[in-house]
């Protein structure tokens, strides 16, 4: 069969514009509210997350809030958090939403790395995902929490950056979504408060004793 250098051309450019229109099915938006909505905790409201929304109703979101108060505002997918603990725990929390959509068979991935290391998991194994037994799942989690904090040994108290990656996998393991997230743990600013009075008393501590010398001199 023969093919005129026209219909070559047409071809190539009908086979390029299934590829763009495959490669652009995938959105990854910052800082929006999960179509699918958030029903993780009490008080907790929705929004601030980074979403990849696919074809069939799939839906992943992360974000990173504060323990007790709320989302954080990213910059892109971008997370400031502050580095501390209560009562053991970061100040801070993870938290992810998975939807298959209409889709069945699925399975995730969650990837989590950090200064100390990093661990892989699907998180549909977390006990307490709600809404429990249906096919949207989500949590806040915490990577002080012994399950979590073991493996890459986590110390909330560190700064450093951590990334979160979530995939989303079809029956036949093929992937179907894909979202992240860095969360740089940073110090408080009153612990920023604290170094500087440190660093300056240590600094007039020096003075002191380098100018010692020079007032017996005189």
């Amino acid at each position: 069969m023969r093919f005129s250098s026209l219909g070559l051309i047409g071809l190539g450019a009908a086979l390029a514009l299934t590829s763009f229109v495959s490669s652009a099915s995938a959105v990854v938006t910052f800082n929006q509210n999960l179509a699918s909505g958030w029903t993780q905790g009490s008080g907790t409201s929705n929004g601030h997350f980074t979403v990849d929304s696919e074809d069939n109703g799939v839906e992943l979101g992360l974000r990173a809030s504060l323990r007790f108060i709320g989302p954080i505002t990213p910059t892109g997918n971008l997370y400031i958090a502050p580095a501390g603990n209560s009562s053991g725990k970061a100040l801070w929390n993870f938290e992810f939403s998975v939807n298959p959509g209409s889709l069945t068979g699925t399975h995730s991935l969650l990837t989590i790395t950090g200064p100390g290391g990093s661990l892989a998991f699907d998180p549909i194994i977390i006990g307490d995902n709600t809404p429990i037994g249906g096919p949207l799942y989500q949590n806040s989690e915490n990577l002080g929490f012994a399950f979590l904090g073991g493996p890459i040994n986590f110390n909330p108290n560190v700064s450093g950056v951590y990334t979160f990656d979530l995939k989303l996998f079809s029956a036949e393991n093929r992937q179907l979504a894909d979202v992240s997230i860095q969360v740089n743990a940073v110090p408080e600013p009153s612990t920023w408060a604290m170094l500087i009075l440190g660093f300056a008393g240590v600094g007039f501590m020096a003075y002191r004793r380098k100018s010692r010398p020079a007032a017996l001199a005189a």
